[in-house]
């Protein structure tokens, strides 16, 4: 049995859960459960209700890594040593993962910074700029992990959904994202602007689960050619119909590099502020700092330029090398349950 236990909800947004949830469809895991906080934070889940499992009830809070460890071993009761423990948080880290692996099989750390201390048996980080062949690195993260840590590092491992219904897609201009939880309202000119420099742009806003946009909703709900997409699970559906991603330098950017699809990126929070070269590695030439977005004519016109250059944009895309069924030979070939 595989055990997760992640970060979900308003205040993490949906990137802890949508790299276990690759994970599980690149190793084709049947008998798993997710454990979660409370049960508010899953209402989204629906198909996966079974599968999802709250640690806290409803009066409780997490209050520090250890008192959740104490917790987590107790929900697991006495199959501790027959279970793989998959950890994808940023509250939980060295303390929680040695006290859970003394009574667990294996514990398996998912992170995206280089600086944190685990104790975990393997260690999965997908930043495009890294990779196994840093040995500097490597010595790097050696000093940092439990001894014998398995380390798999780069986009060779990169966690993100590449599965979608090809006849299901919507068809636009351009589409906008914030993440599960992000705030949508920092758009809201930049979308206005380009409307008037093209009335007719065909533009998709995506609504995050997590997203508190109720006031940005009841102002474009109305707008022509506008779509808001709500309680959407597969965003490739609406990548896949569209010319230019406008997009948080998160999980999203692995899906339209795969896809092939013209992104600006926006550098929403310190964890996605990595060098221009690790995004130009998935074929993602142009990134901002959320500041940036203060500028409105500026950012309305280089998404107008990039419009209309989108087709030499992908070719450049060409470049980019997420190759799904090469990173799913890397998964199973290094994680043997």
């Amino acid at each position: 049995m595989i055990i997760f236990r992640i970060d979900l909800g308003r205040k993490y947004g949906l990137g802890h859960y949508s790299r276990i949830k690759s994970l599980i469809n690149y190793l084709n895991i049947k008998k798993y459960k997710i454990v979660i906080d409370k049960q508010s934070d899953k209402k989204f889940l629906l198909s996966k209700k079974d599968e999802i499992v709250s640690l806290y009830s409803h009066n409780e809070t997490f209050k520090n890594e250890m008192h959740d460890a104490k917790k987590f071993l107790k929900l697991l009761k006495d199959n501790h040593k027959k279970l793989i423990i998959i950890k994808d948080s940023y509250r939980m880290g060295y303390n929680w993962e040695k006290l859970v692996s003394r009574s667990c099989k294996k514990v398996i750390s998912i992170d995206d910074s280089l600086n944190n201390k685990h104790f975990s048996d393997i260690y999965i980080n997908h930043n495009p700029g890294i990779s196994n062949n840093d040995k500097t690195l490597l010595i790097n993260l050696k000093k940092k992990n439990k001894k014998n840590c398995k380390f798999l590092l780069g986009s060779d491992f990169a966690l993100f959904n590449s599965k979608y219904k090809k006849k299901k897609r919507i068809s636009s201009d351009l589409v906008f994202y914030n993440g599960g939880s992000g705030d949508l309202s920092i758009y809201e000119k930049i979308i206005k602007k380009l409307k008037k420099i093209k009335k007719n742009f065909k533009i998709s806003i995506i609504i995050g689960p997590y997203s508190k946009n109720q006031e940005f909703i009841s102002k474009f709900k109305n707008f022509s050619k506008i779509k808001l997409v709500k309680k959407q699970t597969n965003i490739c559906e609406i990548l896949k119909g569209t010319r230019l991603f406008i997009s948080p330098a998160s999980i999203s950017m692995f899906e339209s590099s795969f896809l092939k699809i013209p992104t600006l990126l926006i550098k929403m929070n310190d964890k996605q502020n990595l060098p221009d070269l690790s995004y130009e590695k998935l074929g993602h030439y142009f990134s901002l700092r959320k500041n940036d977005i203060k500028y409105t004519d500026k950012i309305a016109n280089l998404i107008y330029l990039m419009f209309n250059n989108s087709s030499q944009i992908k070719k450049t895309m060409s470049q980019s090398n997420l190759n799904i069924k090469k990173i799913q030979i890397n998964y199973r070939k290094n994680l043997k349950f």
